[in-house]
């Protein structure tokens, strides 16, 4: 039950989404709406304004919006385009803008109430989650300095009085630093009515963690003192972006169109040809599923680009074709050419049925200390590979690709040019007629597995 506050002015919550729930079984998206829906009084709205979302995002917001308290809309991508169209739809006499990735608690939203007035803008102090040991200081630092400067950023949760929002123009339709600007024009027009309060909302450390917090931290600055200076902010997001270096992981999928007598014909004398080409999707679809949440690429061998697009039905997967010539060719390709946009590349294929996200984060780690990483099959070959830089020798023509092997060349390869690798525990893959009954057995495949996808058949 909450307690009785002063009564305030009716709050719009305006939250810009863009690609915030990659699958319904990794939404955390919805559960803080519902949070944040807990908090309002009768008279309070959240606004969700979708960017034109890739992922599962539009369908979870219009789901949301089956409560009358929420209301979902479309717009053109771009933070601040949304927050001005949520603003334009929002019926509250106070806005709230609110990041996808940061959560207003009881104490914040109690605060808000009891402080706010149509003439008050401000802002929350900030809380960041996440793995450094720095965010600590970095969120200190943040909110003293906008006390002090009455210039708040939007992870901060900045709030203002329609009539004030409007009297300013809004956001500036611009690609970085619309929050800074905002505060900029709020605080020529009203710098008495600035509000800080202490109170903090959680936002997500991301960024900080990726990248570093403390060249995190310079490059912001580096940031605003160039606006400062006059630098356009179509520039500064150019900048941003190649700042932002790479793509942290792309994982590189190896799968052949399933047609039957092309695919997993070992299996045929349990299966049949057919049963084995539906094994075959079965394993592709389930693969990519669970590996929604990172950059998935997928390199295919047969099949034209009409038939892929009916097999992937819509899930927003980067198409290559594998290269001619033996596995290893076909496997340096991919590293080389995601390693032009990422720290680290994984390769991957679908019949790697025990294989985790979790595993995933493991041998991503194991790459960035050892370069190179592998999760080694039971049969002898190897189920997915991680590395931050190609070593053409473990891609050799020389290798018996196919055969089991496999893991015991590389590894004398690894050794005859001195480079260490991390191996992890070794996984099922499924290659003869024993593997699936392992796999079946262990549970990492469904005994019903032909009925998980059967409504997907191109």
């Amino acid at each position: 039950m909450h307690p009785v506050l002063p009564a305030a002015p009716a709050i719009s919550i305006v939250v810009p989404v863009y690609n915030e729930v990659p699958g319904h079984q990794t939404d955390s998206f919805s559960p803080r709406i519902q949070a944040l829906l807990a908090l309002l009084r009768a008279g309070d709205e959240i606004v969700l304004v979708d960017g034109g979302s890739s992922d599962s995002s539009w369908p979870a917001l219009l789901a949301l919006a089956q409560h009358p308290q929420i209301t979902a809309i479309q717009s053109t991508k771009g933070r601040a385009r949304q927050m001005n169209a949520g603003a334009a739809q929002a019926k509250g006499d106070v806005l709230l803008f609110l990041h996808a990735d940061t959560v207003l608690g009881l104490a914040a939203w109690n605060a808000l109430l009891t402080q706010a007035s149509t003439c008050t803008w401000g802002r929350f102090d900030v809380q960041i989650e996440g793995q450094s040991r720095w965010l600590p200081v970095v969120a200190w630092f943040m909110n003293h300095r906008s006390r002090l400067s009455k210039i708040g950023t939007g992870d901060q949760a900045l709030f203002v009085g329609r009539n004030l929002f409007q009297g300013v123009g809004g956001f500036p339709e611009q690609p970085l630093m619309e929050d800074i600007e905002l505060c900029k024009r709020l605080k020529r027009m009203a710098p008495e009515c600035f509000l800080a309060i202490r109170s903090h909302v959680l936002t997500s450390g991301r960024r900080w963690d990726t990248h570093g917090a403390w060249s995190t931290i310079v490059l912001m600055w580096l940031f605003r003192f160039q606006y400062w200076r006059g630098v356009p902010a179509a520039e500064l997001a150019r900048r941003y972006a190649d700042t932002r270096g790479k793509l942290p992981i792309t994982v590189a999928v190896f799968a052949k169109y399933p047609l039957a007598g092309r695919v997993k014909t070992r299996l045929e004398p349990l299966l049949g040809a057919q049963q084995c080409a539906a094994f075959a999707r079965y394993l592709l679809l389930s693969t990519l599923d669970k590996l929604q949440c990172v950059n998935v690429a997928l390199w295919t061998d047969g099949g034209t680009d009409e038939q892929w697009d009916a097999l992937l039905g819509g899930r927003p997967v980067a198409r290559h074709v594998q290269p001619q010539g033996h596995l290893g060719l076909r496997m340096q390709t991919a590293v080389e050419t995601h390693l032009k946009q990422s720290e680290v590349v994984v390769l991957l294929g679908p019949d790697a049925v025990q294989f985790t996200p979790a595993d995933l984060g493991e041998l991503r780690l194991a790459a960035k200390t050892y370069a190179i990483a592998f999760v080694p099959a039971h049969d002898g070959g190897y189920v997915a590979l991680a590395c931050t830089r190609c070593l053409p020798a473990v891609f050799s023509e020389s290798i018996d690709w196919g055969t089991p092997r496999v893991a015991e060349q590389t590894r004398m390869i690894l050794s005859q040019h001195n480079q260490q690798a991390k191996w992890l525990r070794p996984q099922i893959d499924i290659d003869e007629p024993g593997d699936l009954e392992k796999a079946i057995d262990a549970g990492c495949v469904p005994a019903d597995w032909a009925e998980r996808y059967k409504n997907e058949q191109p």
